[in-house]
Protein backbone atom coordinates (compact mmCIF):
# COMPACT_ATOMS: atom_id res chain seq x y z
CA UNK A 1 0.00 0.00 0.00
CA UNK A 2 1.60 3.44 -0.81
CA UNK A 3 0.95 6.60 0.96
CA UNK A 4 -0.36 9.51 -1.54
CA UNK A 5 -0.27 13.00 -1.23
CA UNK A 6 -4.29 14.88 -0.57
CA UNK A 7 -5.49 16.19 -3.40
CA UNK A 8 -5.43 20.10 -3.16
CA UNK A 9 -9.45 19.89 -4.71
CA UNK A 10 -10.27 17.25 -1.79
CA UNK A 11 -13.00 18.82 0.09
CA UNK A 12 -14.55 18.05 3.38
CA UNK A 13 -18.23 17.24 3.97
CA UNK A 14 -20.15 19.79 4.52
CA UNK A 15 -23.76 20.34 3.77
CA UNK A 16 -24.04 23.85 2.43
CA UNK A 17 -21.24 22.60 -0.42
CA UNK A 18 -18.53 25.37 0.78
CA UNK A 19 -14.93 23.56 0.33
CA UNK A 20 -12.50 24.36 3.18
CA UNK A 21 -9.13 25.64 2.78
CA UNK A 22 -6.79 23.22 1.03
CA UNK A 23 -4.71 20.78 2.83
CA UNK A 24 -0.86 21.33 1.35
CA UNK A 25 1.95 19.43 2.29
CA UNK A 26 4.82 21.05 2.82
CA UNK A 27 6.77 21.76 0.26
CA UNK A 28 10.14 20.52 1.51
CA UNK A 29 8.76 17.15 1.15
CA UNK A 30 7.13 14.79 -1.38
CA UNK A 31 5.75 12.19 1.46
CA UNK A 32 3.24 12.92 4.22
CA UNK A 33 3.63 11.04 7.89
CA UNK A 34 0.80 10.41 9.56
CA UNK A 35 1.39 12.86 12.35
CA UNK A 36 1.21 15.73 9.68
CA UNK A 37 -1.58 14.58 8.09
CA UNK A 38 -3.84 14.62 11.84
CA UNK A 39 -1.64 17.97 12.38
CA UNK A 40 -2.86 18.99 9.33
CA UNK A 41 -6.73 17.34 9.67
CA UNK A 42 -7.46 19.45 12.74
CA UNK A 43 -5.87 22.91 11.67
CA UNK A 44 -8.54 22.40 9.02
CA UNK A 45 -11.18 21.73 11.33
CA UNK A 46 -10.22 24.28 13.58
CA UNK A 47 -10.42 26.53 10.41
CA UNK A 48 -13.65 24.91 9.26
CA UNK A 49 -15.23 25.56 12.83
CA UNK A 50 -14.16 29.01 13.12
CA UNK A 51 -15.39 30.25 9.24
CA UNK A 52 -18.76 27.95 9.81
CA UNK A 53 -21.47 28.75 12.53
CA UNK A 54 -22.72 25.77 13.96
CA UNK A 55 -25.99 26.84 13.15
CA UNK A 56 -25.22 27.21 9.32
CA UNK A 57 -25.22 23.11 9.95
CA UNK A 58 -28.24 21.44 9.43
CA UNK A 59 -29.74 19.64 12.73
CA UNK A 60 -28.11 16.72 13.58
CA UNK A 61 -25.02 16.77 11.32
CA UNK A 62 -21.46 16.31 12.28
CA UNK A 63 -18.77 17.77 10.85
CA UNK A 64 -16.07 15.03 9.60
CA UNK A 65 -12.80 15.31 7.89
CA UNK A 66 -11.80 12.59 5.39
CA UNK A 67 -11.02 9.30 6.44
CA UNK A 68 -7.16 8.45 7.83
CA UNK A 69 -5.14 7.04 4.97
CA UNK A 70 -3.50 3.89 6.36
CA UNK A 71 0.56 3.28 5.18
CA UNK A 72 2.75 0.74 4.80
CA UNK A 73 5.66 1.42 7.10
CA UNK A 74 8.32 -0.57 5.30
CA UNK A 75 7.22 1.85 2.04
CA UNK A 76 7.05 4.52 4.04
CA UNK A 77 10.34 4.35 5.43
CA UNK A 78 11.80 3.16 1.89
CA UNK A 79 10.14 6.55 0.62
CA UNK A 80 11.75 8.15 3.32
CA UNK A 81 15.08 7.09 3.32
CA UNK A 82 15.45 6.25 -0.71
CA UNK A 83 16.63 2.89 -0.63
CA UNK A 84 15.07 -0.35 -1.97
CA UNK A 85 15.62 -4.38 -1.08
CA UNK A 86 18.34 -4.90 -3.55
CA UNK A 87 22.23 -4.38 -2.54
CA UNK A 88 22.50 -0.64 -2.65
CA UNK A 89 25.51 0.23 -5.50
CA UNK A 90 26.71 3.87 -5.36
CA UNK A 91 27.34 5.47 -8.53
CA UNK A 92 29.63 8.94 -8.54
CA UNK A 93 28.23 11.29 -9.74
CA UNK A 94 29.25 12.75 -13.76
CA UNK A 95 28.75 16.10 -14.69
CA UNK A 96 28.38 16.89 -18.24
CA UNK A 97 31.32 18.94 -18.65
CA UNK A 98 33.32 16.22 -17.30
CA UNK A 99 32.31 13.09 -19.88
CA UNK A 100 35.40 12.86 -22.60
CA UNK A 101 34.21 13.15 -25.93
CA UNK A 102 34.57 10.35 -28.99
CA UNK A 103 37.98 10.24 -30.08
CA UNK A 104 37.94 10.25 -33.47
CA UNK A 105 39.82 8.26 -36.21
CA UNK A 106 42.02 10.93 -37.79
CA UNK A 107 42.94 11.71 -33.89
CA UNK A 108 44.22 7.93 -33.27
CA UNK A 109 45.80 7.91 -36.73
CA UNK A 110 47.37 11.65 -35.94
CA UNK A 111 49.04 10.05 -32.42
CA UNK A 112 50.52 6.95 -33.70
CA UNK A 113 51.88 9.16 -36.74
CA UNK A 114 53.17 11.50 -33.96
CA UNK A 115 54.59 8.47 -31.88
CA UNK A 116 56.35 7.00 -35.05
CA UNK A 117 58.01 10.46 -36.00
CA UNK A 118 59.47 11.03 -32.12
CA UNK A 119 60.61 7.23 -32.41
CA UNK A 120 62.31 8.33 -35.84
CA UNK A 121 63.48 10.98 -34.72
CA UNK A 122 65.29 9.83 -31.72
CA UNK A 123 66.53 6.66 -34.29
CA UNK A 124 68.85 9.42 -36.36
CA UNK A 125 70.35 11.39 -33.71
CA UNK A 126 71.37 8.44 -32.30
CA UNK A 127 72.84 7.42 -35.50
CA UNK A 128 73.94 11.00 -36.16
CA UNK A 129 76.04 10.45 -33.14
CA UNK A 130 77.12 7.54 -34.14
CA UNK A 131 78.37 8.80 -36.85
CA UNK A 132 80.19 11.89 -35.08
CA UNK A 133 82.35 9.69 -33.19
CA UNK A 134 83.57 7.22 -35.14
CA UNK A 135 84.32 10.12 -37.42
CA UNK A 136 86.15 11.79 -34.83
CA UNK A 137 87.85 8.53 -33.64
CA UNK A 138 89.50 7.97 -37.78
CA UNK A 139 90.85 11.48 -37.29
CA UNK A 140 92.55 11.28 -34.23
CA UNK A 141 93.98 8.24 -35.53
CA UNK A 142 95.03 9.84 -38.50
CA UNK A 143 96.10 12.62 -36.42
CA UNK A 144 98.22 10.06 -34.26
CA UNK A 145 99.58 8.19 -37.00
CA UNK A 146 101.11 11.01 -39.43
CA UNK A 147 102.52 13.07 -36.26
CA UNK A 148 106.10 13.32 -36.38
CA UNK A 149 108.78 15.00 -34.21
CA UNK A 150 109.22 18.72 -35.20
CA UNK A 151 112.72 18.14 -35.21
CA UNK A 152 112.77 15.91 -37.49
CA UNK A 153 111.53 18.13 -40.55
CA UNK A 154 113.45 20.15 -42.28
CA UNK A 155 113.13 22.99 -43.43
CA UNK A 156 112.04 23.08 -47.65
CA UNK A 157 112.65 26.97 -48.11
CA UNK A 158 115.98 27.46 -46.35
CA UNK A 159 119.18 26.98 -47.73
CA UNK A 160 121.29 23.14 -47.54
CA UNK A 161 122.45 23.25 -43.45
CA UNK A 162 123.71 20.49 -41.43
CA UNK A 163 121.52 18.35 -40.10
CA UNK A 164 122.25 17.20 -36.17
CA UNK A 165 120.48 15.28 -34.11
CA UNK A 166 121.26 15.90 -30.34
CA UNK A 167 120.86 14.08 -27.22
CA UNK A 168 117.81 15.15 -25.23
CA UNK A 169 119.51 13.58 -22.36
CA UNK A 170 122.40 14.54 -20.97
CA UNK A 171 122.59 10.89 -19.26
CA UNK A 172 123.38 9.71 -22.71
CA UNK A 173 127.01 9.05 -23.67
CA UNK A 174 128.41 11.09 -26.47
CA UNK A 175 129.31 7.43 -28.38
CA UNK A 176 126.10 6.28 -27.74
CA UNK A 177 124.12 9.17 -29.43
CA UNK A 178 123.24 9.06 -33.39
CA UNK A 179 123.44 11.56 -35.99
CA UNK A 180 123.23 12.68 -39.72
CA UNK A 181 125.37 15.52 -40.64
CA UNK A 182 125.12 16.66 -44.26
CA UNK A 183 127.76 19.04 -45.99
CA UNK A 184 125.76 22.39 -47.50
CA UNK A 185 128.04 21.63 -50.68
CA UNK A 186 127.33 18.27 -51.18
CA UNK A 187 125.67 17.34 -54.56
CA UNK A 188 124.24 14.97 -56.49
CA UNK A 189 125.88 12.02 -57.98
CA UNK A 190 125.80 10.05 -61.03
CA UNK A 191 125.34 6.55 -60.93
CA UNK A 192 127.51 4.85 -63.48
CA UNK A 193 125.59 1.38 -64.69
CA UNK A 194 126.18 -0.66 -67.80
CA UNK A 195 123.21 -2.38 -68.09
CA UNK A 196 120.20 -1.69 -69.58
CA UNK A 197 116.81 -3.18 -68.69
CA UNK A 198 113.93 -3.67 -71.44
CA UNK A 199 110.68 -3.71 -69.01
CA UNK A 200 107.33 -5.31 -70.44
CA UNK A 201 104.71 -6.49 -68.94
CA UNK A 202 103.25 -10.50 -69.33
CA UNK A 203 99.87 -9.32 -71.03
CA UNK A 204 101.77 -7.26 -73.77
CA UNK A 205 104.18 -10.47 -74.29
CA UNK A 206 101.36 -12.63 -74.30
CA UNK A 207 98.91 -10.71 -76.75
CA UNK A 208 102.26 -10.54 -79.20
CA UNK A 209 102.60 -14.38 -79.35
CA UNK A 210 98.45 -14.48 -79.80
CA UNK A 211 97.91 -15.81 -76.24
CA UNK A 212 94.45 -15.12 -74.69
CA UNK A 213 94.95 -17.52 -71.58
CA UNK A 214 97.43 -17.54 -69.81
CA UNK A 215 98.27 -18.58 -65.79
CA UNK A 216 101.26 -18.61 -63.41
CA UNK A 217 102.22 -22.11 -64.70
CA UNK A 218 106.07 -21.02 -65.86
CA UNK A 219 108.29 -18.22 -66.49
CA UNK A 220 109.49 -18.65 -69.99
CA UNK A 221 114.03 -17.26 -69.95
CA UNK A 222 114.23 -15.98 -73.84
CA UNK A 223 117.91 -16.41 -73.25
CA UNK A 224 118.20 -19.72 -72.42
CA UNK A 225 119.14 -22.93 -75.00
CA UNK A 226 115.92 -24.74 -74.25
CA UNK A 227 112.83 -22.63 -73.53
CA UNK A 228 108.69 -23.21 -72.89
CA UNK A 229 106.88 -22.92 -76.07
CA UNK A 230 105.10 -20.16 -75.28
CA UNK A 231 106.48 -16.87 -73.76
CA UNK A 232 104.22 -17.22 -70.87
CA UNK A 233 103.06 -19.73 -68.51
CA UNK A 234 99.51 -21.14 -70.01
CA UNK A 235 96.80 -23.61 -68.24
CA UNK A 236 97.31 -27.12 -68.86
CA UNK A 237 94.19 -29.38 -69.70
CA UNK A 238 95.31 -32.29 -69.67
CA UNK A 239 98.39 -33.70 -67.90
CA UNK A 240 100.55 -36.73 -68.88
CA UNK A 241 99.39 -40.21 -68.05
CA UNK A 242 96.03 -38.71 -67.70
CA UNK A 243 92.90 -41.07 -66.88
CA UNK A 244 90.71 -38.83 -68.31
CA UNK A 245 92.54 -39.15 -71.47
CA UNK A 246 92.63 -43.15 -71.53
CA UNK A 247 88.89 -43.05 -70.92
CA UNK A 248 88.22 -41.26 -74.21
CA UNK A 249 90.79 -42.47 -76.56
CA UNK A 250 91.87 -46.11 -74.79
CA UNK A 251 95.41 -45.23 -74.96
CA UNK A 252 97.76 -43.44 -72.18
CA UNK A 253 98.02 -39.85 -72.76
CA UNK A 254 101.94 -39.37 -73.75
CA UNK A 255 102.46 -35.81 -73.25
CA UNK A 256 100.89 -32.94 -71.77
CA UNK A 257 97.77 -30.73 -73.32
CA UNK A 258 98.72 -26.67 -73.59
CA UNK A 259 95.40 -24.36 -73.78
CA UNK A 260 96.25 -20.89 -74.78
CA UNK A 261 94.01 -20.28 -76.98
CA UNK A 262 92.93 -20.56 -80.72
CA UNK A 263 95.88 -18.81 -83.01
CA UNK A 264 98.21 -19.06 -80.27
CA UNK A 265 102.10 -18.81 -81.73
CA UNK A 266 103.96 -22.15 -81.34
CA UNK A 267 107.72 -22.06 -80.40
CA UNK A 268 110.16 -23.99 -80.70
CA UNK A 269 111.53 -25.57 -77.36
CA UNK A 270 115.35 -25.76 -78.39
CA UNK A 271 117.62 -25.64 -81.39
CA UNK A 272 117.33 -28.68 -83.46
CA UNK A 273 116.12 -30.65 -86.91
CA UNK A 274 113.11 -30.78 -88.62
CA UNK A 275 112.23 -34.31 -89.18
CA UNK A 276 108.76 -34.30 -89.88
CA UNK A 277 106.01 -31.09 -90.98
CA UNK A 278 102.95 -32.41 -92.19
CA UNK A 279 99.03 -31.51 -92.27
CA UNK A 280 98.31 -35.55 -92.34
CA UNK A 281 99.69 -36.39 -89.20
CA UNK A 282 96.40 -38.87 -88.70
CA UNK A 283 95.23 -38.29 -84.80
CA UNK A 284 98.32 -35.81 -84.36
CA UNK A 285 96.70 -33.53 -87.31
CA UNK A 286 98.70 -30.73 -88.25
CA UNK A 287 102.17 -31.82 -86.73
CA UNK A 288 105.76 -31.47 -86.71
CA UNK A 289 108.52 -33.36 -85.00
CA UNK A 290 111.88 -31.75 -84.35
CA UNK A 291 115.20 -33.89 -83.48
CA UNK A 292 117.83 -32.04 -80.63
CA UNK A 293 121.37 -32.76 -79.63
CA UNK A 294 120.94 -31.89 -75.67
CA UNK A 295 124.06 -32.74 -73.65
CA UNK A 296 125.43 -34.70 -76.56
CA UNK A 297 122.44 -36.83 -76.64
CA UNK A 298 118.89 -37.12 -79.18
CA UNK A 299 115.69 -35.95 -77.81
CA UNK A 300 112.63 -35.23 -79.91
CA UNK A 301 109.84 -32.88 -79.16
CA UNK A 302 106.64 -33.50 -80.88
CA UNK A 303 104.34 -30.55 -81.25
CA UNK A 304 100.26 -31.95 -82.39
CA UNK A 305 96.98 -30.62 -83.31
CA UNK A 306 98.18 -27.44 -84.96
CA UNK A 307 95.83 -25.21 -87.46
CA UNK A 308 95.98 -25.98 -90.91
CA UNK A 309 97.71 -23.62 -93.25
CA UNK A 310 99.77 -22.27 -89.79
CA UNK A 311 103.05 -24.52 -90.37
CA UNK A 312 105.98 -22.06 -91.11
CA UNK A 313 108.80 -24.86 -91.29
CA UNK A 314 109.11 -28.09 -93.48
CA UNK A 315 111.15 -31.26 -93.30
CA UNK A 316 115.18 -30.46 -93.01
CA UNK A 317 114.50 -27.25 -91.79
CA UNK A 318 117.06 -25.93 -89.20
CA UNK A 319 115.37 -23.92 -86.48
CA UNK A 320 116.22 -22.40 -83.13
CA UNK A 321 115.05 -22.14 -79.67
CA UNK A 322 111.84 -20.27 -79.68
CA UNK A 323 111.62 -19.85 -83.86
CA UNK A 324 107.47 -19.71 -84.78
CA UNK A 325 106.90 -23.40 -86.19
CA UNK A 326 102.76 -23.01 -86.23
CA UNK A 327 99.86 -22.20 -84.55
CA UNK A 328 97.55 -23.99 -81.67
CA UNK A 329 94.30 -25.63 -83.15
CA UNK A 330 92.34 -28.49 -82.90
CA UNK A 331 93.03 -30.97 -85.76
CA UNK A 332 93.59 -34.22 -85.67
CA UNK A 333 91.80 -36.45 -82.74
CA UNK A 334 91.22 -33.67 -80.42
CA UNK A 335 88.34 -32.36 -78.14
CA UNK A 336 89.37 -28.53 -78.45
CA UNK A 337 92.02 -26.41 -79.73
CA UNK A 338 95.29 -26.86 -77.67
CA UNK A 339 99.00 -27.62 -78.12
CA UNK A 340 99.70 -31.31 -77.42
CA UNK A 341 103.74 -31.72 -76.52
CA UNK A 342 105.41 -34.49 -76.13
CA UNK A 343 109.12 -35.44 -74.95
CA UNK A 344 111.00 -38.67 -76.42
CA UNK A 345 114.34 -39.42 -75.09
CA UNK A 346 116.23 -40.91 -77.68
CA UNK A 347 114.26 -40.06 -80.24
CA UNK A 348 111.37 -42.96 -78.89
CA UNK A 349 110.59 -43.02 -75.38
CA UNK A 350 108.02 -41.06 -73.74
CA UNK A 351 108.39 -38.98 -70.92
CA UNK A 352 106.41 -36.13 -69.26
CA UNK A 353 107.01 -32.90 -70.67
CA UNK A 354 106.02 -30.66 -67.34
CA UNK A 355 108.81 -31.84 -65.30
CA UNK A 356 111.75 -32.46 -68.13
CA UNK A 357 111.11 -28.09 -69.14
CA UNK A 358 111.19 -27.50 -65.67
CA UNK A 359 114.83 -29.21 -65.23
CA UNK A 360 116.25 -28.23 -68.45
CA UNK A 361 114.66 -24.42 -69.28
CA UNK A 362 117.32 -23.37 -65.90
CA UNK A 363 120.35 -22.64 -68.86
CA UNK A 364 122.60 -24.94 -67.87
CA UNK A 365 122.40 -27.64 -70.76
CA UNK A 366 124.74 -27.73 -73.56
CA UNK A 367 122.59 -28.21 -77.10
CA UNK A 368 123.67 -28.97 -80.25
Amino acid sequence: MTLDTPLADAALTRRDGHRPPALTAPATSGVMTRAEYRRLAAAAAEVAAETTPAADLPAGSVFTPEPECVVDEFEFAARLFAFTGETPVQAPRVDEDQIPAPVAASDVHRARRGSRHRAGAIAKRLAATSFSLGVMTVVGLLAVGTTTPAAAVASASGPAADITVAASSSSIAPDEIQAFVASSDAGATDLDRTETYDVASMVDVAADSGVTLFAGTWVNNSEASIQWPFPVGVPVSASYGSTTYLSQFASPHRGVDLTPGTGAEVHAVAAGTVRIATEAGGDYGVTVLIDHIIDGQLVSTRYGHMQYGSLSVAQGDTVAAGDVIGKVGETGKATGPHLHLEVLLGGSTHVDPMPWLYENTVGTHTVG
